[in-house]
């Protein structure tokens, strides 16, 4: 058989995916086990009373381990490392056939790895064996993936306390006047929920709120806080062949439509629909609502920005003129959740 070179010393960041390995410390060394085993209880890895072949130990020792003693029955056994010295329980069938693994250098690597990425390992995760538990520099313990802490090893990603983070957003929403309630009810990572000092209850992107750039739509005395409406205008061009639709929000849909879409005289406009919302804020949530709806679901009535270029002073929510009815539709869905008041 040949032989196997002995392992070379260990990278300062080697690794450490693919290395499950449980830790029994019941007894007078601590043993390393095969994940796969974890079902074994810790009093069955008692030493098992039989001699260690010589050919074993010749197969150990060519593959960088010594074989300590035959354990808990006659298939296995416990290697010792000869680079670290730790006990690593193995079949005698993978010593034979395989270069095993020795459970101390990988719990040696998770360290290694935690430490580069500025924690401290404690333990593997014991729901799932690709998750450990580290401790962070301020004191909170954190669950994370062995891969994750690699990549923040080798600095390409971050890792974040998420007891800290929560204290952090609470004092910048109490600083600002708001109180922070929850992570966003519609999923977004990057707002959150907050409530108002005069109870309103909005969501909020969090680097918005962290600068200070955020007004309260109830009581905040801008737009957003301001009756504004959703509106539907139908423009036609003959001369170019162009029949358009143009779906959007506004304090004041009639001067949006005569002086601010920049549309030539020629053009012709009808203002189809006008829906009362109670506030700017309520008026653009629904609005954006409905462009992202008509834009994944409904592609083909969106209109290129290149069609109705030196024509509307806007670069999207332009959509096909067969499109009416469907838009339509939505905006009756939106005048059902929201009636006027």
């Amino acid at each position: 058989m040949p032989k196997t070179q002995p392992r070379s010393p260990k990278s300062s960041r080697p690794s450490v995916r693919g290395v499950p390995f449980e830790v029994v410390t019941s007894r007078r060394r601590r043993l390393h086990v095969p994940h796969r085993s974890r079902h074994v209880p810790a009093s069955e890895w008692r030493d098992y009373p039989r001699p260690v072949p010589e050919a074993w130990a010749l197969i150990a020792r060519d593959k960088g381990f010594r074989v300590h003693g035959r354990i808990r029955d006659r298939y296995h056994v416990a290697l010792e490392c000869r680079t670290c010295g730790g006990l690593t329980a193995h079949k005698s069938f993978t010593l034979r056939t395989a270069q095993p693994r020795c459970g101390a250098c990988a719990e040696a690597d998770l360290a290694d790895a935690a430490r580069a990425a500025g924690l401290t390992f404690l333990r593997r995760d014991g729901r799932n064996h690709h998750y450990g538990l580290y401790r962070a520099a301020c004191g909170h313990v954190l669950r994370r993936q062995f891969e994750f802490i690699e990549r923040v090893a080798a600095r390409k990603t971050d890792v974040r306390c998420e007891k800290c983070l929560l204290k952090r957003e609470r004092d910048e929403a109490t600083r600002r006047g708001w109180e922070r309630l929850g992570r966003d009810p519609q999923g977004s990572a990057n707002y959150r929920l907050y409530r108002h000092s005069c109870g309103n209850v909005q969501r909020i992107a969090r680097v918005n709120l962290s600068w200070g750039q955020v007004q309260c739509a109830s009581c905040g005395g801008a737009w957003n806080s301001n009756p504004s409406f959703i509106y539907l205008l139908r423009i036609e061009m003959t001369s170019r062949g162009l029949h358009l639709l143009k779906l959007g929000f506004s304090k004041t849909p009639m001067k949006r439509m005569k002086h601010q879409l920049g549309l030539p005289r020629s053009a012709k406009m009808d203002l189809v629909r006008v829906l009362p919302m109670a506030s700017g804020h309520v008026a653009r949530a629904q609005e954006a609502a409905l462009h992202a709806t008509l834009r994944r679901h409904h592609p083909d009535v969106v209109v290129p920005p290149e069609v109705y270029a030196g024509i509307l002073n806007v670069r999207s929510e332009v959509y096909e003129a067969f499109a009416f009815d469907l838009i339509m539709r939505h905006l009756d869905r939106i005048e059902a959740a929201h009636p006027p008041t």
